[in-house]
């Protein structure tokens, strides 16, 4: 059964589309991550699923029942925003309760129900406090019990860990997690933030300009990106791209560009792709290793200058530039300390299959 479906939703302000004919559907008991940069229509899409903002076109059903014209508060979905949105004239505790106080609920089931989602928190010693008295780890905590005494049908999350520190965001990331694994409900998250979307989603819904470009497991779109967008949008550092087009010399398959004749992947040779076509290769850093080799037809390889060395403990990022015209940017991320230094050329290989080819005009992956 599903726990949420969009079918064909539009959204438009005037004459603007932010949101261009989504069809989504999430399991029941699913954590999707709505994933991409600020403007891109994410935050729009999920307040239309909480009834804040009206579809322009389509449908939204949330367990089933068609929910597109439905008030907030008749959906069965409980919201917690980027800002906590919290009364600060109430307790904690009243903060809580608030919403079954406004349903009329009897005293014993709201002081249960807030009790216990105190304990899943861990926040039954705040329960008296304002939320001036409040960390921002503690505010978050008391906006996401509001909505687990609600127990609905859907969670929503509009960015809820932007306000918190590096170290309590990491913290709070498991806490979310081990959450959902406890509630097992049905949960839509919008980040920006692409670690978050990794390290929380059961899938992530990759957003542009308004349109969904990928769904996909973590790994999914990690090691298979749909697009050029969503390589360089996923991964850290960010993917190198290489502009090149394929030849056949001597009977081998070469992807050939400026300083560069690489072998081509198994899989792309398997395509028979066009000579004349214009393709970009994408290869991520932590697919270079450093090499004392001059190259084969089997192993590529890349001659680098050095520009930058950060050592990170475990891994060190090298930037560089190649010898060209052009002078191409290489980022690499290589195993423990480097042992490269500034202005120094290195020698970097790395396994064909490694290679992500896509259509430059499209952006499209040619990897099936």
């Amino acid at each position: 059964m599903s726990g949420l479906e969009l079918n064909n939703v539009v959204k438009r302000f005037g004459d603007v589309t932010v949101v261009q004919q989504m069809d989504l559907t999430i399991h029941e008991g699913e954590f999707v991550v709505l994933l991409g940069e600020s403007g891109c229509g994410k935050s729009t899409t999920l307040r239309m699923i909480a009834g804040l903002e009206e579809a322009s076109e389509g449908k939204i059903f949330i367990a089933g029942r068609d929910v597109t014209n439905m008030a907030p508060m008749e959906r069965d979905i409980a919201m917690v925003f980027q800002n906590y949105a919290l009364y600060p004239h109430m307790d904690v505790a009243e903060n809580m309760s608030f919403a079954l106080r406004l349903l009329g609920r009897p005293k014993a089931e709201i002081a249960e129900k807030v009790g216990t989602a105190a304990k899943i928190l861990s926040i039954e010693h705040l329960l008296n406090r304002k939320p001036k008295e409040l960390s921002g780890g503690q505010r978050q905590r008391v906006a996401i019990g509001r909505a687990i005494v609600r127990e609905p049908k859907v969670f929503l999350f509009d960015e809820p860990l932007s306000n918190l520190d590096a170290k309590l965001r990491g913290h709070m990331r498991a806490e979310l997690a081990i959450l959902h694994e406890r509630l097992g409900k049905t949960t839509v998250y919008v980040t920006h933030d692409q670690i978050e979307a990794m390290t929380l989603a059961s899938r992530i819904v990759i957003f542009d300009k308004g349109r969904i470009q990928q769904i996909g497991t973590p790994s999914e779109v990690f090691t298979r990106p749909a697009s050029i967008f969503v390589a360089g949008f996923i991964g850290t550092p960010t993917m190198n791209f290489f502009k090149a087009r394929y030849t056949q010399e001597h009977g081998v398959g070469l992807l050939r560009g400026e300083g560069f004749a690489w072998p081509a992947p198994d899989w792309l040779i398997g395509q028979s792709p066009r000579p004349d076509q214009a393709l970009t290769l994408g290869i991520r850093p932590q697919a270079f290793r450093p090499s004392t080799s001059t190259g084969t037809n089997e192993r590529p390889l890349l001659k680098l200058q050095v520009d930058v060395v950060e050592y990170l403990g475990t891994e060190s990022q090298v930037v560089g530039h190649m010898n060209t015209p052009g002078g191409q940017r290489v980022a690499a991320m290589l195993s423990g300390n480097a042992q490269a230094s500034l202005h120094q050329n290195i020698h970097l290989d790395f396994d064909p299959q490694d290679m992500h080819v896509f259509e430059t005009d499209s952006g499209r992956s040619l990897r099936t």
